[in-house]
């Protein structure tokens, strides 16, 4: 492959010079200053360049391109150095509209020689060559209008987009490689200077209107909003933008002047104060490296890696004097429940409560600036520096966990949706009369549950005459058994019921039944056609008051605890099962039914034997022995985990877990071919000098004896390199990477490359 890429012209003392040498030098010149221009950069409009107008003294609209610089895509700066007017008779031909401005270089002949000092055989006997711009107007839709096209290794493409991609890998649906939407070709073969090449640069558009003659157009926002759009600047091609005082700034070139004041202060605004500038480690550096001091759009992705986003004052905020910290970040570990946290950061409380506050937003009617938009605000959530919520609270300060404002002559607090989302099943407010706690279904002047001030819980009613008062309906006279209850738990019929009514002889009575009466709990009183006097007590516990034996609380039975958190909730310690049969049984809850033995995992329990607890069904399935080993398959695990049987791993359970005979330990990595790196258990570094290709590979931790060592080249460079793996120890060990090279003596010589390694040893 020839790798000249250009021709220097080299000159020594005494040589005879000819205008060919010194159109060599030119060229050269030329030609790395065109490369230069295309490889750092993108083509177009450098600075400068733009459309200004003003009104002529007849009235008339007067057009001109400012001074600027502009690199066209073959490399070619191009000046304008004064004002260009942009003549009417350029737009002619166009109909009226808005209408396209493009830039081109052009270039003549100049300083003709004098008759009688040609050579016989010159052709081009001029000694300058003027270079200039041209103005073109109108549609140029087709690539080939707009470009010559450019030429990489011999191939010609009509559209440079098309070029920067054409040799990269290329595995997308649509073929032909990616797109460089730049069109910027650094590599690329020049035009020759009989051919020179066309390229338009995008200036703007201009508004015109076709007559006899025809006139340009104001150049007012809509015009302007359109110009901008179709100019083309030129860009900056880099990886890495270096700070070089520690600090980069993003801003517009422009700032607007100010009534009374000189350039020098209103410049002033930009420059660094010392609140800017921080001492970190000895060195006077920016506080923040990256000011980006203009609105920013991002159409992508925005990751944080471990760092947190800050909200300032607009001067800035001193965390070291009384300044509030508003942040966002990610917490570095994890949190005490194993999870990962978001940590929405707000400062304590130094003059009074700092808030997070979510509210509404509604654009200012007068705008004081129309490129600086404000909102009125109104708030809705707000968060307090001491974790209390508010919900509708406004400007209050928060006392409670949690403060929400109602709504409305009812109290609004809370609404339920139904499960289509359609309409809201329940309502919490403060009832009909805006006094109280309510919950209701449906219309919010009903009430279902009602807590009023007092204490006293309505269920029916709104106005509670006792600590409960269950409305409707009113008993007027003793019912039969079970008719008119006030309160039931479980089915109406006799297959199990609880409740509370006056009997026949207004007795108050408590019934705990099953289905027909096998057997019966019953508390009651036989009044006589009294309330007095008596004749049986009956309780679950210790005779006394507050007893704590035997609580029942929404369905959950506690012993010695009154607020039973489950089903069975038993306190101050475990519940024991012990004897020959001692276990804890629980059901499938596919199934639920009780399958004395199950073969299909109907039921499984939980017991202990031999010292070692077990899971069984049908037979043991676990064993986890007092040393703290589990046995997935055996009772008698001899490791931390035995397995009597295949392990699949992944999510979802694809990949079989590898296992040997020995205990062993896997170490595996990639080095890059001129850097050090290390990973889990490994660390690696790059010995001698560039190209020495040597490496060294260390284990953290040792093996216990030499492992076995697998090293696979990763793309070497002409796919002609060896490696080789020496002096392998447990811990560590080298690798050799060579070329082949035939004309070297030994065959090969050094040369850097990636490598992967697998290193396969005894544990230590």
């Amino acid at each position: 492959m020839d790798t000249v890429f250009a021709e220097r012209p080299h000159f020594f003392e005494g040589q005879y010079l000819g205008a060919d040498d010194l159109q060599t030098l030119l060229a050269y010149l030329r030609e790395q200053a065109r490369r230069y221009r295309l490889g750092a950069h993108t083509w177009g409009i450098v600075t400068g360049i733009e459309i200004a107008s003003r009104t002529a003294s007849d009235g008339s609209v007067e057009l001109f391109l400012t001074p600027g610089i502009a690199v066209d895509g073959y490399g070619r700066l191009m000046a304008v150095l004064s004002p260009f007017k942009l003549d009417a008779g350029l737009f002619a031909a166009q109909p009226s509209g808005l209408v396209n401005v493009w830039l081109r270089y052009a270039e003549a002949s100049a300083g003709g020689v004098r008759p009688g000092f040609e050579t016989c055989d010159a052709v081009d006997a001029f000694t300058r060559v003027s270079e200039s711009v041209s103005v073109e107007v109108g549609l140029r839709n087709n690539v080939n209008q707009r470009e010559s096209g450019v030429t990489v290794d011999d191939t010609n493409f009509t559209d440079a987009r098309d070029a920067p991609g054409q040799f990269l890998p290329d595995d997308a649906p649509v073929p032909g490689g990616p797109l460089a939407p730049d069109g910027s070709v650094a590599a690329q073969l020049f035009p020759n200077d009989d051919e020179p090449g066309r390229w338009l640069i995008p200036v703007g558009r201009v508004a015109w209107l076709q007559g006899n003659p025809g006139s340009l157009g104001a150049f007012d926002e809509p015009t302007a909003i359109q110009s901008t759009l179709f100019r083309r600047q030129a860009g900056l091609v880099a990886e890495s933008i270096i700070a070089a005082n520690g600090l980069l700034r993003l801003r517009t070139r422009w700032l607007e002047r100010e009534t009374g004041k000189s350039n020098d202060e209103i410049v002033q605004r930009l420059a660094l104060a010392e609140r800017d500038l921080q001492t970190c480690h000895g060195r006077i550096e920016p506080t923040e490296p990256i000011w980006l001091e203009e609105a920013t759009r991002m159409t992508g992705d925005l990751r944080m890696f471990g760092k947190r986003v800050e909200w300032q004052a607009a001067d800035g905020t001193d965390y070291r004097s009384k300044g509030v910290a508003f942040a966002l970040r990610r917490r570095a570990d994890v949190n005490p429940l194993k999870g990962q946290d978001l940590q929405l950061l707000i400062g304590a409380a130094v003059d009074g409560p700092n808030r997070f506050v979510i509210g509404s937003a509604v654009l200012q009617a007068a705008q004081t600036d129309p490129c600086q938009l404000e909102f009125d605000f109104t708030d809705g959530v707000v968060v307090q520096d001491d974790a209390k919520v508010g919900i509708g609270t406004g400007a209050s300060a928060l006392t409670e966990p949690l403060t929400i404002r109602p709504l409305g002559a009812t109290g609004e607090v809370v609404g339920l949706q139904s499960t289509d989302g359609k309409s809201l099943a329940w309502r919490i407010n403060y009832g009909p009369a805006g006094n109280g706690f309510n919950v209701t279904h449906g219309d919010p002047a009903t009430s279902d549950v009602f807590i009023d001030a007092a204490g006293n819980v309505g269920i029916g009613t709104a106005t509670p005459g006792a600590r409960l008062d269950v409305l409707p309906p009113p008993v007027t006279q003793g019912n039969p058994l079970g008719g008119n209850k006030w309160l039931q738990l479980g089915p109406g019929d006799d297959s199990g019921r609880v409740w509370w009514q006056y009997g026949s002889q207004l007795a108050p009575l408590a019934v705990m039944s099953d289905k027909d009466d096998p057997s019966r709990l019953q508390f009651q009183q036989t009044g006589a056609g009294s309330e007095s006097a008596p004749q049986f007590q009956s309780w679950i516990g210790h005779a006394r008051s507050l007893s704590s034996d035997i609580a029942m609380f929404g369905g959950n039975v506690g012993i010695g605890t009154f607020t039973p958190n489950r089903n069975l909730h038993v306190e101050p310690s475990e519940i024991h099962c012990g004897g020959g049969g001692g276990g804890f049984s629980f059901a499938n809850r596919d199934t639920g039914a009780f399958v004395e033995q199950p073969g299909a995992g109907e039921r499984w329990v939980w017991y202990a034997a031999g010292g070692a607890a077990r899971l069984w069904s049908g037979n043991d399935k676990l064993g986890v022995t007092p040393a703290g080993n589990l046995g997935i398959g055996t009772i008698t695990p001899a490791e931390r985990l035995d397995v009597r049987g295949n392990i699949k791993l992944g999510a979802t359970g694809s990949d079989f877990a590898v296992g040997g005979l020995d205990n062993l330990r896997l170490v595996a990595g990639g080095v890059p071919a001129a850097n050090s790196a290390s990973g889990a258990g490994w660390n690696a570094v790059h010995v001698g000098l560039a190209d020495s290709g040597a490496y060294h590979v260390n284990f953290s931790p040792s093996f216990a004896a030499s492992p076995v060592v697998t090293v696979t080249l990763v793309d070497p460079p002409n796919d002609d390199n060896v490696i080789c793996v020496r002096n392998v120890t447990a811990a560590g060990f080298d690798v050799q990477s060579r070329d082949i090279d035939p004309s070297a003596s030994a065959g090969t010589t050094p040369q850097d490359c990636a490598f992967h390694f697998i290193a396969v040893g005894a544990r230590p």
